[in-house]
């Protein structure tokens, strides 16, 4: 997961990642240079969970495109999975894409649907693809660039 100054939405997400039926190996976070709470609320999580929890924080704010290339190339595990800093998970999507990825040696990369909420993480039974498919959507087609945060892929694809 990177982080950028999301004190605001951090708890949701993280307690989202000890609401799992299968806990995570680890967490690995990157952060980008936060200037508010963010890093404190990650210290005191990982002081609590059962999990490793590595966090990185970098002296200068290297963009979006490296943060991420950083984070895969220091995760460990066989699956890695990739997390806004502002999602929350359902408590079934680790145990439900491993199961998935463990059914075939030829399964190499999943992408789960997300529903999008209100700042309030108030549903609005909208998801993304319903998004991407709805009239007006200026064009984009179903073959769109996924959100990285819906998906989870095998250690053997790091760039």
């Amino acid at each position: 997961m990177a982080t950028y100054n999301v004190a605001k939405y951090l708890k949701e997400q993280l307690d989202s990642f000890m609401g799992q039926t299968r806990m995570p190996d680890e967490l690995v976070v990157c952060d980008d240079g936060s200037s508010d709470e963010t890093i404190g609320i990650l210290e005191r999580f990982e002081k609590q969970v059962p999990f490793s929890v590595r966090i990185y924080r970098n002296a200068d704010n290297i963009g979006f495109t490296k943060i991420i290339t950083k984070l895969i190339w220091l995760c460990q595990w066989d699956i890695i999975f990739l997390s806004d800093q502002d999602d929350v998970w359902v408590s079934e999507k680790l145990a439900t894409v491993e199961e998935a990825m463990n059914s075939s040696s030829s399964i190499l990369f999943v992408v789960n649907l997300n529903e999008i909420t209100d700042c309030a993480l108030n549903r609005t039974g909208v998801t993304q693809l319903g998004r991407i498919r709805s009239p007006g959507s200026l064009g984009i087609r179903d073959d769109s660039p996924i959100a990285g945060c819906c998906s989870a892929f095998c250690t053997n694809l790091k760039p």
